[in-house]
C-alpha cells in the first residue's frame, strides 16, 4: 500500500502529540510501528530531528539507537509534597489492587465451583437416582436382618464344593512349585529368599496348612 503523502507540519503534529500522549522514550522504529506505517519511516526520523531541533523533543543516543521522549516542562515537574502524595497515592492503589486481585482470585474459585456443581434439573435427577438407590439398599439391611435366606441349600453345597475344588489345586501347585524352587536354590549360593525376591516371586500370605475361611 501507498503511503500518505503528508506535509512535514502534519507529520510532525502526529509525532509530537503520539509523544505526548504515551509520554514515555521510543525510538523511531517504534513510534512508526505505533502509527500504524501511516506515514513513511524516513519521514518520521525528519519529523523527530526537526522537534529536536526545536527543543520540544529531547533526544538520547543508546549504542545506535536514538531515543527520543517529549520535554518535560518545569510545570510538569511535581513538587516535593507532590512527589510525596503521588508516591502513597501509589501505594494505596497497590494496595487496593492487591485486595481486588485476592477477591478475583476468590470469586474464580466459586465461578469454577458453580460450573462444576449440577443444574438444578440435573440435581433433581440425581436426587430421585439416590433416593432410588437408598430404597434398595434399605430394603436389603430389612432383609437380612429378618433372616430371608439368600441362597439355597443346594447353592452353598455347590459352592463349598468348588471352594474345596479350587483349594486343593492350590495345595497342589503350592507343592509342586517349593520342590521345584527348593531343587533349584538346594547347591545355589546365597539365600533363596534372595534369590526368590530377585525373580519377583511374592509367597501367599496365607500359611500353606491354615484354611483362610476358618
Amino acid at each position: 500500500m501507498v503511503k500518505k503523502k503528508a506535509s512535514s507540519t502534519e507529520e510532525d503534529n502526529a509525532v509530537l502529540d503520539y509523544l505526548r500522549k504515551v509520554n514515555r522514550p521510543y525510538s523511531a522504529t517504534d513510534v512508526f510501528n505505533n502509527l500504524h506505517g501511516k506515514y513513511q519511516k524516513s519521514n518520521i526520523v525528519k519529523a523527530l530531528e526537526r522537534l529536536t531541533d526545536q527543543e520540544v523533543v529531547s533526544q538520547k543516543t543508546y549504542g545506535k539507537t536514538n531515543i527520543y521522549s517529549i520535554k518535560q516542562s518545569k510545570e510538569d515537574i511535581p513538587s516535593p509534597e507532590e512527589a510525596e502524595n503521588i508516591n502513597k497515592q501509589i501505594e494505596a492503589l497497590s494496595r487496593e489492587m492487591e485486595s481486588v486481585q485476592g477477591d478475583n482470585v476468590k470469586l474464580q474459585k466459586n465461578l469454577k465451583d458453580l460450573k462444576a456443581a449440577p443444574t438444578t434439573d440435573k440435581a433433581k435427577t440425581l436426587t430421585t437416582e439416590l433416593i432410588e438407590s437408598n430404597d434398595k439398599t434399605q430394603a436389603r439391611i430389612d432383609s437380612l436382618k429378618s433372616g430371608t435366606t439368600l441362597i439355597t441349600d443346594e447353592e452353598k453345597r455347590k459352592i463349598d464344593a468348588e471352594y474345596d475344588k479350587m483349594r486343593k489345586e492350590w495345595r497342589i501347585r503350592r507343592k509342586i512349585f517349593r520342590e521345584i524352587f527348593n531343587a533349584i536354590t538346594e547347591n545355589m549360593p546365597g539365600k533363596p529368599n534372595d534369590f526368590k525376591e530377585e525373580l519377583g516371586i511374592e509367597d501367599d500370605p496365607i500359611p500353606y496348612e491354615q484354611d483362610p475361611l476358618q
